[in-house]
């Protein structure tokens, strides 16, 4: 998935299909938030679906997996309950967040690039129950 493909302003994603119904949220979120970058993935790096405008969506898929693998070593090392959210935070205070969650048993990772002093929880919040929904109304359709 190429980062170029997202930045262009065009008409929006197609709506009628499930990535564009995810892209609207993430682009909704980036647009609110001021968020550099927005993407959806599975737990194992993969992109579903991204909305960015100076980041490599490919290789972030990819540092998020990462991220929470790291996350689920220190549950189980050093004993901390269930993280909801990891975050790494550069010298210029921008921010990279990734919120793990969880949609009927297949795992998901909402990454954000946040910047300076700007605040995201309430939209991630948001954007994840968003997310769940058309996750779930796409499945309940394929069972129908």
């Amino acid at each position: 998935m190429s980062t170029q493909a997202h930045s262009q302003p065009s008409a929006g994603p197609n709506p009628k299909y499930l990535q564009g119904q995810l892209e609207n949220v993430l682009h909704r979120i980036n647009q609110e938030g001021e968020f550099k970058a927005s993407i959806l993935s599975t737990i194992e790096g993969f992109s579903i679906a991204a909305v960015s405008s100076q980041v490599d969506d490919v290789a972030i898929s990819a540092l998020a997996s990462i991220v929470q693998d790291a996350s689920k070593r220190a549950e189980r090392y050093i004993g901390f309950k269930r993280m909801d959210e990891v975050s790494l935070v550069d010298d210029d205070k921008v921010r990279l967040v990734c919120r793990e969650f969880d949609v009927e048993g297949s795992q998901f990772i909402l990454t954000v690039v946040v910047p300076p002093n700007k605040t995201y929880r309430r939209l991630t919040n948001e954007a994840i129950r968003d997310i769940e929904k058309i996750i779930l109304e796409k499945r309940k359709k394929t069972n129908e």
